[in-house]
């Protein structure tokens, strides 16, 4: 199993989630600063402010810019499935944003136009007395209660499509805005390669003075 290594200011923020040894490991965030530092502060946001009208995506798939938003299952109506402004109780911050929900059978997906290795975003009332959690190539992980809060997180895969879903509990109704993104291009070495790359240039330094 490939763990990775995380400082230890961020170990309070972040935590890892993992069904076996050959799945993908993610690791989470509980801060937007923690998650940006951990990417290397190159990432993609999503606002949602261009919908200033809802659209739905119960019955068809939005497309957002670099993903598109999809319900399958259980479904709620247009306004708990829909992009656009707030029209229920679980208000992010005011500005348009992905209204959700989650039932007894699948759920809503994030689908990318191109691989990606982390995710992240601002949450309103997901998780409360019950669970909703993303499943990432295999992997879950549970989101906490959230009104207002950052979650997230990285992958050791690159992933095209997140499912979010019911994993306990009642149906959840949510919140999504202010989403961020890394592409797989822009990931971040982890620090075992850097060490290695290090290790591998003094090599060849020590060698080429040898040969002068």
């Amino acid at each position: 199993m490939k763990l990775r290594t995380v400082p230890i200011f961020l170990a309070a923020l972040c935590g890892f989630a993992v069904t076996n040894a050959s799945a993908t490991v993610l690791t989470f965030y509980n801060s937007r600063a923690a998650w940006e530092a951990a990417v290397g502060g190159s990432f993609v946001e999503q606002n949602f402010n261009s919908f200033t009208s809802g659209v739905s995506y119960e019955f068809a798939p939005v497309d957002v810019g670099d993903f598109s938003v999809s319900v399958s299952g259980s479904t709620f109506g247009f306004i708990w499935h829909n992009i656009g402004p707030v029209s229920h109780l679980n208000d992010v911050n005011g500005s348009p944003q992905i209204n959700a929900a989650a039932g007894a059978i699948g759920g809503t997906s994030l689908s990318f136009d191109y691989p990606i290795h982390a995710f992240g975003a601002d949450w309103q009332g997901i998780s409360d007395s019950r669970t909703t959690s993303f499943n990432v190539n295999g992997t879950l992980l549970a989101i906490p209660n959230l009104n207002g809060g950052f979650f997230g997180f990285t992958s050791d895969t690159a992933f095209s499509s997140a499912l979010l879903f019911l994993s306990s509990g009642e149906p959840d109704g949510f919140g999504i805005d202010n989403a961020v993104y890394t592409p797989e291009s822009a990931a971040v070495p982890e620090p075992t390669t850097l060490a290695l790359l290090g290790a591998g240039l003094v090599a060849l330094r020590a060698r080429r003075r040898r040969t002068c």
